[in-house]
């Protein structure tokens, strides 16, 4: 019975001629199929090796261009993963600085050797960052010992088997998502039934790679994106026109107009954004379609925690209104329909107040799923 080929592929990032650091890489590759293929002899494990050489071997790169530019490349090359590998520091938003970032929805990870060691070692802590960055990439957590054990520092990093439960998890994972490709059976298809079937295959993995890029931070993260749903939000409270609509909905127009906002802003960002462009391909790609889903139900979810927060705050301030203006704004005890009314506006405001976002910035929550 012949093997699944799962197809891993590394990419150079930067226009680097260093020959002995260009040796490590190349000695960090092999050994780190040679692992692979010890833990899973059941699959062919390939390790494919290209260069983009489209950046300086120096200075600060943003990993976002650096994820765009391996997917690009992974799709193009039909490679399952992609590990882009660069000498450069990567520009961290969240830590002091990045050993390297991974993204589930993408596929992808990117790894730098700046502030790692040299000669063996340097190919040592390579291997290690690989393998913690690929579990990432098949849906592991962190754990307290092997590969995917927490990196605080270079010298954490040790090249260690993954566990006999990491690999039962990987295993499963790959059945799933690399071996049975929706384009490589018979059908043809359309948008709908695509993403549909894709969907079908392993509705879990997706949605738990959706719930791993914890869509709740988006509000906490994207400070234009949440300040328009405030200002939007203040401004309704103080004007008795909308508590005199907000009152007049009733409960099913009021869940209609919430879904309705929600949907709209989700789309609305997802295009003005161009989230869901990558790569040039025009061909049925599961791993696209797949990934398209992942961040787009990241950014549904996203908005929906926002709307939460905005009715919590929005019910908090009504009640604290005097009752006795309240009900002459809107004729009645309307403090929960504009609750949800204002929540569904300010819902609509961040979408367009997204906008604002630098791109890079609300792709970065989207994309990144950890800086270590």
């Amino acid at each position: 019975m012949a093997r699944g080929e799962v197809v891993v592929g590394w990419l150079l990032g930067a226009d680097l001629r260093d020959p002995e650091l260009l040796a490590a890489y190349e000695r960090a590759r092999e050994q780190f199929r040679a692992l692979l293929s010890a833990a899973f002899p059941e699959y062919d494990w390939q390790t494919p090796y290209a260069e983009r050489r489209v950046h300086l071997p120096r200075g600060g790169l943003d990993p976002v261009e650096i994820l765009e530019l391996g997917v690009d490349e992974k799709l193009h090359r039909r490679w399952d993963y992609a590990l882009v590998i660069v000498p450069n520091e990567l520009l961290a938003r969240h830590r002091p600085y990045a050993l390297g970032v991974s993204s589930q929805a993408l596929e992808v990870g990117v790894l730098s050797t700046s502030r790692l060691s040299s000669g063996e070692r340097l190919v040592e802590q390579i291997v290690a960052l690989a393998l913690h960055l690929l579990g990432h990439l098949f849906g592991l957590d962190h754990a307290e010992k092997g590969p995917m054990r927490r990196v605080e520092d270079p010298e954490d990093l040790v090249p260690e088997p993954y566990t006999e439960e990491e690999r039962g998890r990987i295993r499963a994972y790959l059945e799933a998502v690399v071996v049975h490709r929706l384009e490589e059976g018979p059908g043809r298809w359309n948008a709908l039934s695509f993403y549909l079937g894709t969907l079908l295959q392993d509705p879990r993995a997706v949605f738990r790679a959706v719930w791993e890029r914890a869509p709740w931070r988006l509000p906490l993260y994207l400070g234009r994106f949440t300040a328009a749903a405030s200002v939007s939000t203040v401004y309704l409270l103080i004007t008795s026109d909308a508590w005199q609509l907000a009152g007049s909905l009733g409960a099913a127009e009021l869940l209609a107009f919430t879904l309705a906002a929600l949907l709209f802003s989700a789309f609305f960002l997802f295009w003005g954004q161009d989230v869901g462009r990558l790569g040039h391909e025009r061909t049925w790609r599961e791993q696209l379609a797949r990934t398209r889903m992942v961040l787009f139900f990241t950014l549904a979810l996203g908005l929906v925690f926002l709307w939460g927060l905005v009715f919590g705050f929005t019910l908090l301030a009504g009640l604290a209104l005097p009752d006795a203006l309240v009900r002459a704004w809107a004729g009645k005890d309307a403090v929960l329909p504009f609750a949800g009314f204002a929540a569904a506006l300010g819902v609509v405001a961040a979408a367009m107040g997204g906008n604002l976002e630098e791109e890079a910035e609300i792709k970065a929550e989207l994309f990144i799923d950890e800086e270590l």
